[in-house]
């Protein structure tokens, strides 16, 4: 007998379950670019710039997510 999977009454850009944050990273010479999407958050995504090198400035970031 088949079982019928559960499914969202929409289609999501990411998978709310897996209660994961997804974050990337894109170093440039001058800035950072921090982007990150959690579940819960809406699926909007967040996005961040810090100067090139602030190492405490990117970890700044992640502390206050």
């Amino acid at each position: 007998m088949p079982v019928a999977a559960h499914r969202s009454e929409g289609p999501a850009a990411i998978r709310t379950d897996l209660g994961a944050i997804f974050v990337s990273l894109e170093f440039s010479q001058y800035k950072w670019l921090i982007t990150s999407l959690s579940p819960g958050g809406g699926e909007k995504m967040s996005k961040h710039a810090v100067a090139a090198g602030d190492v405490a400035g990117m970890l700044g970031r992640f502390a206050e997510s």
